[in-house]
C-alpha cells in the first residue's frame, strides 16, 4: 500500500480542518479516535490516522499548538491504469485543502470503486480496440507493395473495411436489450480473431475482407466503450471519461506504431503486426470475470423505460458525423501512403513521425476533457473540429519541417475535439435506444468514409497527386464546425436524464450496482 506521513505544526483552527471527514476525493467515516477510513471513493483499500501531541507555548495569550503527525495508507481501486493516476492522487491527499473542488484530473464529485474499477477495464479495453482499429490503415501501404497493387486500389480496400461495420452496427441494438457488457467482451475476442487472420491473406481483397469484419467490431467496440463510459461516470465527468477512453486507444494505436519498423525487415514482415492481437486474449478472460453492467442500463431495464429515439437529433448527430467522415477518413488512413510514396519515408521514418506528432496529443486529450466539461462542448468542439481541418489540408500540401508542425497541429486539435463531441451520441438519446443509435452513426460514418476514400482515390490517379486529392475533401469538417456551433444543444454538466425525462433518475450516479 502506498503511504503518505507528513508531520506539521498546527493551530487549533487547522487541528479540526484534519479531524473533518474528508468528502472531496472520497467519503472518510471514523473508525476510532483520530482514524477514518473510506466509505465511498476510488480505493481498495484506505485509512487516515493522526497522531496529535500539544506543544507548550511561551507566553500569555498565545494560542495552543500542536505537532501532528497524519498518516495516510491507501490502494488505488484502478486496475492496470493506476499509475497514470498515482501521482496525482497522492498529491490530493496531502493537501490540507479539501473543500471539494473539480481538478484538471479528476471531477469535483466523489467516484466509486465500482465506477472507477469499470472505467479502467474498458480502457483496456480501448486500447485492444486501438490497436487493431488502425491496423490495416498503418500496414496497408506496406501490403500494397508486397501484393503489386497501386494507390486507388488501396482506397478502394480501405473503403471495403469500413464496409465492415455494416456487421457489428446491426448487432448493437442488442446492447439495448441484453446490455453492453455481453457485446463489449463479444466484439473484443471477434476483433482479436479477425485480426490474427490477416497475418496470413493472400491477397488484398483477402486482407481487406479480414480487416473488414475486424475493423467494423473495433468500431462497434469504441461505440460501446464510449456509450458505457459515458452512462457510468457523474455528469461533471463524462469529457473527461471520454478523454481517458481516447487516451487508452491512442496508447493502443501507438502500440502499432513502435512494432511497424519491422516491415523493413524483410518481405512480408509487415504480417507479424497482425498476431500481437493474441496476446490480448488472456488478459481479456480476466476482465470478463470483473468487468460489471453499467447501472444505467441496469435500471432503465429493470424499469422497461422506454427507448425513443428523437430523430431530430439523430439527423443533426449523424449528418455532422456522416459530413466529417467524408474528410478525416483519408486524411488520417491514407497518411503512411502520402509519407512513403510522395515524401520518401521508410517505415521506421513513418514510425518516428507519427509518434512525434501525436505527443503533444496526448496532452490536448485530458485538457479538453477538462475544458469542456468545465466550460461546455459547443465551442471547444467546432474551434478544435475546424482548426484541425485547416492544419490537415496544410500538411498535405507541405514537405520538411511544415509538414511536420503542421500535422502536429492537425493531431493536437483533432484528438481535442473528440472528448467535446463524441458524448452527444449518448448524452442526446435514451439509456435503451443508445446502442441503437450508435450502430445507425456506425453506419452513416462508414458511408462517409467509403464516398471519401472513393472519391480521394480517383482524384488521386486523376491528378497524379495524393495529397491534392485529401486536401480538397477539407471543406467537409469546417462545415461540421459550423454545424455544431448553429445548431447543437450544450450537455455540460447536466445529467442524461435531463435530456431523457423518460429515463429512470438515479440517486448516486456515481455508483454502480455490480452485475449480478
Amino acid at each position: 500500500m502506498a503511504t503518505i506521513d507528513r508531520t506539521r505544526l498546527v493551530g487549533e483552527e487547522e487541528l479540526d480542518q484534519l479531524r473533518t471527514e474528508r468528502r472531496d476525493l472520497l467519503v472518510e467515516a471514523a473508525d476510532g479516535p483520530d482514524s477514518w477510513i473510506s466509505t465511498d471513493g476510488p480505493f481498495k483499500a484506505y485509512r487516515r490516522r493522526l497522531t496529535v501531541e500539544p506543544v507548550v507555548t511561551a507566553g500569555n495569550g498565545s494560542s495552543p499548538q500542536y505537532r501532528v503527525n497524519e498518516r495516510t495508507e491507501y490502494k488505488l481501486d484502478l486496475p492496470l491504469w493506476w499509475p497514470y493516476l498515482w501521482p496525482l492522487m497522492r498529491y490530493g491527499l496531502a493537501q490540507t485543502d479539501r473543500t471539494p473542488r473539480r481538478r484538471f484530473w479528476w471531477p469535483k464529485d466523489v467516484v466509486s470503486t465500482e465506477t472507477t474499477r469499470m472505467i479502467a477495464f474498458l480502457g483496456t479495453i480501448g486500447t485492444m480496440a486501438g490497436y487493431m482499429g488502425v491496423l490495416i490503415g498503418q500496414t496497408i501501404t506496406f501490403a500494397s507493395e508486397d501484393f503489386g497493387v497501386a494507390d486507388d486500389v488501396q482506397a478502394n480496400t480501405l473503403a471495403l473495411v469500413r464496409v465492415g461495420v455494416l456487421l457489428p452496427a446491426g448487432v448493437l441494438w442488442w446492447a439495448d436489450r441484453r446490455g453492453r457488457r455481453p457485446l463489449i467482451l463479444a466484439f473484443t475476442f471477434a476483433a482479436i480473431v479477425f485480426t490474427a487472420l490477416g497475418a496470413i491473406a493472400p491477397s488484398m481483397f483477402a486482407l481487406g475482407a479480414s480487416q473488414a469484419v475486424a475493423r467494423g467490431l473495433t468500431t462497434g467496440l469504441f461505440t460501446l466503450i464510449t456509450l458505457a463510459s459515458t452512462e457510468q461516470v457523474p455528469a461533471g465527468a463524462r469529457a473527461l471519461s471520454i478523454s481517458f477512453m481516447t487516451l487508452t486507444a491512442g496508447f493502443g494505436a501507438a502500440l502499432v506504431i513502435w512494432v511497424l519498423p519491422i516491415a523493413d525487415r524483410f518481405d512480408g514482415a509487415w504480417r507479424t503486426v497482425y498476431l500481437v492481437p493474441l496476446l490480448f486474449i488472456p488478459l481479456l478472460w480476466w476482465i470478463s470475470r470483473n468487468l460489471p453492467e453499467t447501472r444505467r442500463f441496469t435500471m432503465a431495464d429493470s424499469h422497461r423505460s422506454p427507448g425513443v429515439i428523437n430523430w431530430y437529433r439523430f439527423a443533426l448527430i449523424g449528418g455532422a458525423a456522416f459530413v466529417g467522415a467524408l474528410f478525416l477518413s483519408p486524411a488520417s488512413q491514407l497518411r503512411n501512403e502520402f509519407l512513403r510514396d510522395e515524401q520518401g519515408f521508410s517505415a521506421t521514418d513513418i514510425s518516428l513521425f507519427q509518434l512525434s506528432v501525436s505527443i503533444p496529443a496526448t496532452v490536448a486529450i485530458p485538457v479538453a476533457g477538462v475544458l469542456a466539461d468545465r466550460f461546455g462542448r459547443r465551442w471547444l468542439g467546432a474551434i478544435a473540429m475546424g482548426g484541425s481541418a485547416v492544419m490537415s489540408a496544410l500538411s498535405y500540401q507541405s514537405d520538411g519541417w511544415r509538414l511536420w508542425v503542421a500535422a502536429c497541429l492537425s493531431v493536437t486539435l483533432a484528438s481535442a475535439a473528440v472528448p467535446a463531441l463524441r458524448g452527444y451520441q449518448t448524452e442526446l438519446f435514451p439509456t435503451r435506444a443508445r446502442g441503437r443509435v450508435g450502430g445507425l452513426i456506425d453506419l452513416l460514418v462508414v458511408l462517409g468514409s467509403v464516398i471519401g476514400f472513393v472519391v480521394v482515390g480517383q482524384l488521386s490517379v486523376r491528378w497524379g497527386d495524393l495529397g491534392d486529392a485529401i486536401s480538397s475533401m477539407a471543406w467537409a469538417p469546417l462545415l461540421v464546425a459550423g454545424l455544431v456551433l448553429l445548431a447543437f444543444p450544450e450537455t455540460a454538466n447536466r445529467e442524461l436524464e435531463e435530456f431523457n425525462p423518460g429515463d429512470p433518475t438515479l440517486g448516486d450516479r456515481s455508483r454502480q450496482v455490480k452485475d449480478p
